[in-house]
């Protein structure tokens, strides 16, 4: 067996915390050589001391680079959440790390540059996201695939009418998984999912028309392949994140044993349904922003966040997310970005159009 030595970006968050209870269950032959997060300073110490590595709190990019610079590791794990994870993404690309990624944000504003870069600098990106992290696996298992089928939970309020009322907490009160705000309040709206197409097109080189959503309320089935000869292959496992991490971070350099509690048969229903437009306007809004390509993705995930900012600080309603989204993407973002400085002009246009039109 050998250990991986894994540097943690975002480690007091819900990625982070899972590699972690990964590495002291032993479910993970790692090590942690370095601790990273934005804040949380003394969770981070207590940590450090725990795992007797360095930490980092990310408040420099220039600082973040010396200290990725300066550590010994395999992987980083980049477990940070929103738009500021695509900097920590190049950075440690730019290290000489190959990287575990969480961060869906990366994919979706970096693009084809991003993946570019990691190409051009002999580096690997492994998806962490349990979607992505199957069809990774799935496509290494079957090679050439006629195309994608990614499966969504519908959040808390499928098939429910009148949302104009809904609460913060309510939105947050996820039925499978256990996130953050963010994320949690885009999996309602189905923005996460939005942010998945986006992001498996560029990984998987996929058009639109090749990836499928299905609403799947088990969360047991993450995603499934289509092959051209019309067979259907699908991971499933219980809603746990533990496995796509381990796995990433893993990289197949160790055979992986009792990662997630085995699945049972006994009692299983598996349901799927066709989602609806109008019921979820912004997945509907980020396949048209696949489609257009040019920055209409970095312009897409700008809005969404500032819009959910502005719900969570109950400025708006949770309607107006979609509202809000899709008026930013009414303007020009056909321009392509071939840099770091390009995206980030792209996504505070964005920003600032979501903000007057608020």
């Amino acid at each position: 067996m050998i250990k991986r030595k894994v540097i943690i970006l975002g480690s007091t968050g819900s990625i982070g915390t899972t590699c972690l209870n990964a590495i002291r269950n032993g479910s993970l032959y790692g090590e942690v050589t370095g601790l990273v997060a934005r804040s949380s300073k003394d969770s981070l110490s207590e940590l450090a001391k725990e795992f007797n590595c360095p930490y980092f709190i990310n408040d420099n990019s220039n600082k973040l680079k010396e200290f990725l610079s300066s550590l010994d590791g395999d992987i980083v794990l980049n477990g940070i959440s929103g738009a500021p994870g695509l900097e920590a993404s190049l950075i440690a690309l730019n290290c000489g790390f190959d990287l575990a990624l969480a961060n869906k944000e990366s994919i979706v504003m970096g693009g084809d540059f991003i993946l570019n870069e990691a190409k051009r600098l002999n580096r690997k990106i492994i998806p962490v996201d349990s979607e992505h992290s199957a069809i990774y696996n799935l496509i290494k298992a079957h090679n050439k695939i006629h195309s994608v089928v990614i499966t969504a939970s519908g959040g808390p309020f499928y098939q429910k009418k009148n949302l104009d009322n809904v609460t913060v907490e309510e939105a947050i009160n996820h039925p499978t998984w256990k996130m953050g705000k963010k994320i949690s309040i885009d999996s309602a709206t189905l923005a996460n999912k939005g942010l998945e197409v986006i992001e498996a097109g560029f990984l998987f080189n996929l058009s639109p028309k090749d990836i499928e959503v299905t609403i799947h309320r088990q969360s047991v089935i993450h995603s499934m392949i289509r092959l051209d000869n019309g067979a259907v292959y699908a991971q499933l496992s219980p809603p746990d994140m533990t496995l796509p991490i381990v796995g990433a971070v893993n990289d197949e350099v160790n055979p992986l044993y009792n990662v997630v509690k085995p699945l049972s048969f006994e009692d299983l229903t598996l349901t799927f349904k066709k989602w609806d437009e109008e019921e979820f306007p912004l997945l509907a809004l980020a396949y048209k922003a696949l489609e257009q390509k040019g920055s209409y993705p970095i312009a897409f995930n700008a809005a969404n966040e500032v819009a959910v900012g502005l719900f969570i600080d109950h400025k708006i309603k949770f309607t107006s997310i979609a509202n809000i989204t899709k008026e930013v993407l009414m303007h020009d973002f056909s321009a392509t970005c071939n840099s770091f400085e390009e995206i980030m002009y792209q996504d505070q246009r964005a920003r600032a159009i979501a903000l007057k039109g608020f």
